[in-house]
């Protein structure tokens, strides 16, 4: 069987990640790194995040399978012209960047005939930056999404498809279109407004000292992405430009509805607003990885005894445990479990096993079984 060789350019948080996700699998499989720092390639290969380093970008594509772009969107095509010229036919290039409708345009009409990109986003990171940072676990259970042309071909997907789910990834396939515009709502929009919400606190800080002294718990953590890299935020937002100018339009002209209800004293207008937004945020998938959940779901009610998760472990053993949480546990009382499976029937599956042993369980989204 021939070794698949797949190139990464940029070892950062994305890049080396993939490559510590990837050095661990007992595949054949040859991964040749390249990063514009020398300091970051010795990194690389003492973290055994890569096999081997390469002098350039033309040098590690090579005689590439695959060839995954982990650098700045607005070097993109400067990586890709460089790599042009070793890419043979056959080749699958795809990228990391979290928007995809610029690139979609940019980078095929610079590769060789029969060489095919299809962007890619792992919907995973971290606020942390560089291969310090990186993590071989960080794509485990994490939507990847997949941006093909209309004429890609079924079995270049299939490649894809099958490298994302070696680091651990869930494939999900959306138009470059469909995928600036939801990425602009659920991660775009949601970093400009904590960094606007700490710069308003920062203003009335200068008028009222003390007043960042008293963030707690939820201003933590409704602003903590904002400690991403400003710099790489920048190129980002600007990339997105129009998909995220849409929805913030729409967040203003939601904060102008709760002004005027406010101003207004329209209090059952406020208290409804506050209703709809508590009962979509209480239906969200438990899963901190992604933005759409591809797992399929059960809560489980447990006795407050010693062994109580271990016991429902063992009874489904037999049945691939996507993703598992403590949702609330009450001394004396007992609590509630979270299971998540990757599709119907192993839910259904875990669902008669447990049902057999006498526990109760609740379908989420769905009726009680």
């Amino acid at each position: 069987m021939n070794r698949q060789r797949i190139a990464l350019i940029g070892l950062g948080l994305i890049g080396g990640s993939l490559g510590l996700a990837l050095c661990r699998q007992r595949r054949n499989l040859w991964v040749v790194g390249y990063d514009p720092v020398a300091a970051t390639c010795r990194e690389a290969l003492a973290r055994q995040a890569v096999h081997e380093i390469a002098e350039s970008v033309t040098a590690a594509v090579e005689g590439a399978d695959l060839v995954v772009l982990a650098v700045p969107v607005e070097k993109m095509a400067e990586v890709v012209l460089a790599a042009a010229p070793a890419l043979a036919p056959g080749t699958i290039l795809t990228d990391v960047a979290s928007t995809k409708g610029q690139l979609a345009q940019e980078l095929p009409p610079l590769l060789p005939e029969g060489v095919y990109y299809v962007g890619g986003h792992p919907m995973a990171g971290s606020e942390q930056s560089g291969l310090a940072a990186a993590d071989p676990f960080l794509f485990q259970n994490a939507v990847y999404l997949l941006t093909p042309a209309p004429e890609t071909p079924r079995a270049v997907l299939a490649t894809l498809e099958e490298f994302i789910r070696m680091v651990g990834g869930l494939p999900l396939l959306l138009t470059p279109e469909e995928h600036d515009l939801m990425v602009a709502v659920v991660s775009h929009l949601p970093h400009l407004v904590a960094a606007a919400l700490v710069n308003v606190a920062v203003d009335f800080n200068a008028q009222y000292p003390g007043t960042l002294s008293l963030a707690a718990g939820g201003f933590h953590d409704t602003t903590r992405v904002a400690m991403g890299s400003p710099a790489l935020w920048r190129q980002i937002l600007a990339s997105n430009r129009h998909a995220l100018l849409l929805a913030l339009r729409a967040l203003a002209a939601e904060v102008d509805a709760f002004a005027a209800a406010l101003s207004a004293g329209e209090l059952e207008e406020l208290e409804a607003r506050l209703r709809r937004a508590a009962t979509a945020r209480t239906e969200l998938p438990a899963r901190k990885k992604g933005f759409l959940t591809l797992l399929h779901e059960l809560v489980v009610v447990i006795e407050d005894r010693p062994g109580a998760i271990a016991e429902v472990v063992e009874i489904i053993k037999t049945v691939n445990i996507k993703d598992i949480e403590i949702l609330r546990v009450r001394e004396g009382e007992g609590g509630t479990l979270r299971l998540a499976f990757e599709n119907e029937e192993a839910l259904n599956e875990a669902v008669r096993l447990l049902r057999a042993h006498g526990f109760q369980t609740q379908v989420r989204g769905g009726p009680g079984r």
